[in-house]
């Protein structure tokens, strides 16, 4: 599924193109992923988080590279996706993951219909950061229920509710191909 060649050379010329990191979030993350994790390193995040990552998640994370160049902000690294995740919820990381993503179509509940708790945890459950839009909003992967693999785009800090993207692969590659188009 992926090609870890192709990606980096990829990255290499949209570098040599945007030398001053103008396109979004470049700055932040300059064309670069962080080391590949070992197969035993996934496993030991999966046992923290009580669940098994997407497959094509999994093999971005062992054959591509562990957060940086990539859609909005750049990819978290799994430590810091976790460690964000886990102040999400006063239940505790693993109930936070274990338990199903709770939608399967776009949540957009009109301003005067939000549930107070609208900007609480259990709207997102299930899901793991992926990257940081900005202004509050975020790009979630889908870790556990009947979507696991998707990418959702979580931007109720604007009221915006909770929406599909597409799956891992898709997204990922949908910005490499037009990385200053890349919106979410």
């Amino acid at each position: 599924m992926w090609n870890a060649d192709l990606i980096h050379r990829r990255l290499e010329e949209i570098r040599r193109q945007d030398p001053d990191h103008k396109i979004f979030g470049a700055q932040r993350y300059q064309y670069r992923l962080g080391p590949r994790l070992s197969t035993p390193e996934v496993a030991a995040f999966e046992r923290r988080m009580g669940v098994e990552l997407p497959e094509s998640f999994r093999t971005f994370l062992t054959e591509v590279g562990n957060g940086g160049a990539g859609p909005s902000y750049g990819l978290y690294e799994m430590d810091e996706a976790f460690r964000l995740d886990a102040m999400e919820t006063h239940e505790g990381p693993l109930h936070f993951f274990t338990t199903p993503f709770p939608h399967t179509a776009d949540w957009i509940p009109p301003l005067e219909a939000q549930p107070e708790d609208y900007q609480e945890g259990h709207w997102v459950t299930g899901s793991l950061l992926l990257a940081e839009y900005g202004c509050g909003a975020f790009h979630r992967l889908v870790v556990n229920g009947e979507i696991a693999g998707e990418v959702w785009f979580d931007d109720r800090c604007a009221d915006a509710g909770i929406v599909r993207e597409r799956n891992f692969f898709e997204w990922y590659m949908s910005w490499l191909d037009r990385p200053h188009r890349h919106l979410f």
